[in-house]
């Protein structure tokens, strides 16, 4: 276990190198603020390039982006419970109560 004085020295040291890793985060967002908007998305490009060749799947999602297909619940109910028509509880049960 460290000592209570290496403790704090570790503490400073951490909070050092981040304050500097932060420091040059919020340098190049400012830098990427000045750029010209077709600038900054030719940026927004090669950084999605980037991420999509380390990880080896498209940035917009696992099946390249497109919308996974619902359930049809109106014939999953319907399938259920026939063609009645169900009351709404939630209606039923403010009507009978006093406000």
């Amino acid at each position: 276990m460290l000592a209570g004085r290496s403790r704090k020295w570790l503490a400073k040291a951490w909070l050092f190198w981040y304050r500097m890793a932060m420091s040059k985060v919020l340098e190049i967002e400012s830098a990427l603020r000045q750029l010209p908007a077709q600038d900054q998305w030719e940026v927004a490009r090669w950084l999605l390039d980037a991420l999509e060749e380390r990880t080896g799947t498209a940035a917009k999602g696992q099946n390249g982006g497109s919308v996974p297909a619902l359930p049809d619940y109106a014939a999953r109910r319907r399938q259920i419970f026939g063609d009645k028509v169900l009351p709404n509880m939630v209606l039923v049960s403010r009507s009978e109560e006093r406000w």
